[in-house]
């Protein structure tokens, strides 16, 4: 009601001042000189007054009402485990609660929350990620515009006594549903097997069904042991040659890759690739991601492993044409253990985690770029010894 007799009484003031401006043009006289010489003008110039007084009072009111919501928000904010930012576009925080700080470098979020600021932006929707600061510190982060300039982060914890716990019982809940699905088809097809009326061509299909079926639980059992050997056990460590192993790892694949009719190639550069590594983690590593390149790639997959060198780092990338990874999975998720970006496949959702654990173990990094529909590239970046840290 307050702000349409505002605007009601502006258009009131604008119809005088055109009538004052019609009287003073009418006198010959400007308007400053006239201004007392009519009722009418005392009324335009004591009707502004009012209405600025008014305007000043509005804003006063306005702020008043921000600020005590400003405070209610902030009071809330500083007893939740969440941690809040509120930021503009370029990262800069305007306000965070105490839970929020662990986030900041200064007064600015870093790289990763800037480049989920910047998904946000240009797709105007919710994004989500996860964020590592350190060893101990992870946090999911949720990101949304609230308007055009302000943006703000929601951060939860992923370490809390109570997330660990919840992570290991998703973890045996996972593992137990996906040896179930095999288990039910191996019991299945051996009791329809053991039916002496079956078929010859029943009793193969039967048979081929408990191969693949006990191959898929002997994989799954692979990657839980393996991933858990990362946690105890060193690296042995010894001077290798990185393109020896990026064609160790092709090479284990080559095979599989012309029976399905997909292309395998590599490219590096001449000389020699010195790194200091353990040679069956590295292999290991290379290989899972040689294999899930071929594995959601169509009829015609390609797949093409780079070598090249920089000046403290060599970078491989394992580039495929196949189907991509939704980008709600990029860039972190799709690492982390149990997570499947595919609703598809036999995989245990362990594979991509147990790579970054080997890079990772070596000093070095791996990111994903992905386009559905395209293709994905996964970058891994590992030091050059002698050269420093991993660029």
């Amino acid at each position: 009601m307050y702000r349409f007799l505002l605007v009601i009484g502006i258009l009131a003031w604008f119809g005088l001042t055109f009538i004052l401006g019609s009287l003073a043009q009418a006198q010959g006289a400007p308007l400053l000189l006239v201004r007392f010489s009519s009722v009418v003008v005392v009324v335009w110039l004591l009707t502004g007054i009012g209405f600025l007084l008014l305007g000043l009072l509005g804003v006063i009111r306005s702020r008043s009402s921000s600020e005590k919501w400003i405070a209610r928000f902030e009071s809330l904010s500083t007893y939740l485990n969440e941690g809040v930012l509120i930021c503009d576009p370029r990262g800069r925080v305007r306000w965070n609660n105490e839970a929020g700080q662990d986030l900041l470098t200064g007064r600015e979020v870093n790289e990763q929350l800037r480049t989920l600021l910047e998904r946000v932006r240009e797709s105007g929707r919710i994004a989500i990620q996860t964020v590592s600061l350190g060893e101990a510190q992870r946090y999911t982060v949720q990101a949304l515009q609230l308007d055009r300039k302000t943006y703000a982060l929601v951060c939860r914890p992923l370490q809390s006594g109570s997330t660990q716990n919840s992570f290991y019982e998703n973890f045996i809940r996972r593992i137990v549903h996906d040896m179930r699905n095999p288990l039910a088809a191996i019991i299945g097809h051996a009791a329809n097997m053991s039916q002496g009326s079956v078929e010859p061509d029943s009793w193969r299909k039967s048979a081929t069904t408990i191969e693949a079926e006990a191959q898929r639980l002997s994989r799954l059992v692979d990657s839980i042991l393996f991933d858990a050997r990362l946690a105890y056990v060193p690296l042995s460590l010894g001077r290798l040659d990185l393109a020896d192993l990026l064609e160790e790892a092709m090479f284990a694949q080559d095979e599989r890759a012309a029976r399905e009719g997909k292309t395998l190639a590599m490219d590096a550069p001449p000389g020699a690739m010195p790194l200091d590594g353990d040679h069956d983690l590295l292999v290991r590593a290379f290989e899972n991601l040689v294999d899930n390149s071929l594995k959601y790639s169509g009829a015609n997959g390609r797949v093409h492993l780079h070598l090249a060198r920089q000046p403290n780092a060599y970078v491989v990338q394992v580039v495929d044409n196949g189907e991509g990874i939704p980008p709600e999975f990029l860039p972190d998720r799709v690492f982390e253990p149990l997570v499947r970006a595919r609703s598809h496949g036999s995989g245990s959702g362990l594979g991509l985690s147990i790579v970054r654990k080997i890079i990772e173990m070596h000093g070095g990094t791996i990111s994903a770029q992905s386009k559905v529909g395209v293709g994905t590239t996964m970058t891994v970046s590992l030091p050059i010894p002698g050269a420093g840290a991993a660029s």
